[in-house]
């Protein structure tokens, strides 16, 4: 029996489209994480059908509409002819894929200034490349990052709705059988990721090594794109920082780490085209002083698009971690730490940063630090059960104006001092 799949963006969706003041929405993210799907949905649901969607990336010559001028009144009369569609403050206008038309992003401001009543939507992938060749309308149009499936809107398309009440009660010790099933709906995860394709797949079949060829086919997508990006940096450049992600995820790194073939700027370039893309995203190394947070250092560390695409690049085996059930392999090290990455990402939108001492000679380094409601909060991942936590112990002495600190690990809650110690399937929930 298929299952329909439901995003938590929508609800953030539904309160953009009852804003008295209500300004046209970029849907910003990824490739495939489901922003075009999401929108559609908004307008089949609260707009009952009122949908009018131009894909400019199907229909190219529709950006003809725009050429002329910007006068968005005759804009809206020139779609309502060629769709033989009235356009009302009831009738969602999307414009998908609109990286492709330029002059579309440039009209948005006017649907602020001159056609408020009308709600409109666009999307695309690698707008942040276009965006930064227009002047962006501050204050006219807003913006909001769309991210893949996290766990627990994985567990929610799966109709693991009881599973998914309990873990978003208040923190609690559970009993070892309910663990058990958490932790291989985890696991599944792992495998799985979040990309909602992949999800849905995996929901309807069930189909492990399916999912695999699917994730395998995306990521050739995203590298299909790395000729668009050309003059800006070659494309061998990207494929060499991306070849070394599997092993980056949650250490310390320089950019010269990163390619053999290049110059320390040239893989700078590469780090952020593909920052720009949404694929991966630089962790910098901070102060924890105060707030803002200020950068400390040279090296910095990487989180990637979503777990279930790093699992496949690393070539992880489906007979390793599921005919063994082996579960200190899965959540051990690098895979834990983007797990935990992309679940305050997906969750939060948080901006994840790090400390480390940059004393030579020291090793003191806790894996991420957040801002959240206007306290510092240090998290650490740990294999297995928390071990001794010096560097977090460091950080809390040396700081005092730091109040609490999280560790994920797959010990049991608990609570030490400032110290909160939470399984790693409650990662994303902060305090």
């Amino acid at each position: 029996m298929k299952r329909k799949m439901e995003r938590v963006i929508t609800k953030t969706l539904i309160k953009w489209a009852v804003e008295s003041n209500r300004k046209p929405l970029i849907i910003n993210g990824a490739r495939q994480v489901g922003k075009s799907w999401v929108v559609k949905q908004l307008g089949k649901s609260y707009f009952k059908g009122n949908f009018l969607e131009i894909n400019f990336e199907k229909s190219p010559n529709l950006g003809r509409i725009f050429e002329s001028d910007l006068n968005v009144k005759r804009i809206v009369q020139e779609i309502e002819i060629l769709f033989n569609t009235e356009i009302s403050e009831r009738t969602l206008l999307f414009f998908d894929e609109i990286q492709n038309c330029p002059k579309a992003i440039m009209a948005l401001r006017y649907f602020y200034e001159d056609m408020q009543n009308i709600p409109v939507i666009a999307a695309g992938s690698l707008l942040e490349f276009e965006l930064q060749n227009i002047p962006f309308p501050v204050g006219r149009v807003e913006q909001l990052e769309m991210y893949p499936m996290s766990f627990e809107e994985f567990l929610q398309a799966q109709g693991n709705e009881i599973m998914l009440k309990k873990l978003n009660e208040p923190f609690q010790f559970l009993s070892e059988t309910i663990e058990n099933k958490i932790y291989q709906e985890l696991q599944n995860y792992f495998w799985v990721g979040g990309m909602p394709e992949c999800v849905q797949d995996f929901v309807n079949h069930k189909n492990y090594k399916a999912v695999r060829k699917m994730q395998n086919d995306l990521f050739y997508t995203y590298t299909q794109d790395f000729a668009k990006y050309n003059p800006i940096v070659n494309k061998d450049c990207l494929m060499d920082i991306l070849n070394k992600i599997p092993t980056s995820i949650g250490n310390q790194i320089i950019y010269s780490k990163l390619s053999e073939r290049f110059s320390g700027p040239t893989i700078k370039k590469g780090v952020e085209v593909l920052s720009l893309a949404k694929i991966i995203k630089p962790i910098e190394n901070v102060s924890v002083a105060g707030l803002p947070f200020s950068v400390s250092g040279k090296q910095f560390k990487l989180y990637f698009i979503d777990i279930g695409l790093l699992l496949a690049m690393s070539n992880v085996s489906y007979e390793n971690l599921f005919a063994q059930n082996n579960l200190n392999v899965l959540f051990s090290g690098s895979w834990a730490e983007q797990f935990v990455a992309q679940q305050l990402v997906c969750n939060h939108s948080k901006t994840l940063k790090y400390w480390a001492r940059t004393n030579k000679n020291s090793n003191a380094e806790v894996d991420y630090v957040i801002e959240n409601d206007g306290e510092i909060i240090p998290i650490e991942v740990k294999y297995g059960v928390a071990g001794k936590l010096k560097s977090v112990h460091l950080l809390l002495h040396e700081n005092p104006n730091i109040n609490k600190a999280i560790v994920y690990s797959k010990a049991k809650f608990g609570v030490q001092e400032k110290i909160y110690f939470l399984p790693i399937y409650y990662a994303g929930r902060t305090f």
